[in-house]
């Protein structure tokens, strides 16, 4: 189930949507779609919820789509969530079709990053606080790693410094398990991980 909505936001697009899928990759599916579609995030809030027992996830999204073409854009976007979230189409599917190419590592980090983790007790998740330079693919990247360690994302704030050019994204998630891992060896995994391209190319 899919409810997708757009519209145009002066030269940008402005999305919103609501599903009942939650588990864990439910995020990187859609960041996937946005990336191959050539757009970027430049700003979102996720979220989950309960609505009469049931957990949906109500993400809304302003995105910039290369070449200025928004409306088409947002149709091909709106046609792929549609084909994402159907019980008879699979993901492996869909990215096989798209062909992705990987998107450019070293442009998100030509700056030092900063990634800190803190566990947040009152809410029982661990908040991932990203700061780099901005580029289209780098949460498409990002949230892989979040999804291939088994890495549930609860909610997440995510914005662009324009004067800057840096990506300042707070992400707050839970493991399999439920559980904060902050001061856990999995942090560290991660930030090795997502770090892994740039560290290789500076030996």
């Amino acid at each position: 189930m899919i409810e997708f909505q757009y519209k145009r936001e002066k030269e940008n697009i402005l999305i919103s949507l609501k599903t009942d899928s939650t588990q864990i990759g439910t995020f990187h599916r859609i960041a996937t779609i946005i990336y191959a579609l050539k757009m970027d995030i430049l700003s979102g809030e996720l979220s989950t919820v309960i609505e009469q027992g049931r957990e949906f996830t109500i993400d809304s999204f302003i995105l910039q789509a290369d070449g200025g073409d928004t409306t088409q854009a947002a149709f091909k976007l709106g046609m792929m969530m549609d084909s994402l979230f159907s019980k008879n189409t699979k993901f492996e599917e869909i990215l096989e079709k798209l062909q992705i190419q990987e998107p450019a590592i070293a442009t998100f980090f030509r700056e030092t990053p900063e990634f800190i983790f803190s566990d947040l007790p009152e809410r029982n998740e661990t908040c991932l606080y990203l700061e780099s330079s901005a580029g289209r693919g780098l949460l498409y990247y990002v949230s892989r790693i979040l999804m291939q360690n088994q890495i549930n994302i609860r909610t997440a704030t995510i914005e662009t410094d324009f004067e800057t050019g840096r990506a300042k994204d707070s992400f707050y998630l839970t493991d399999v398990s439920g559980k904060m891992f902050a001061s856990s060896d999995l942090a560290d995994k991660i930030r090795r991980e997502i770090l892994a391209p740039i560290q290789s190319n500076s030996r």
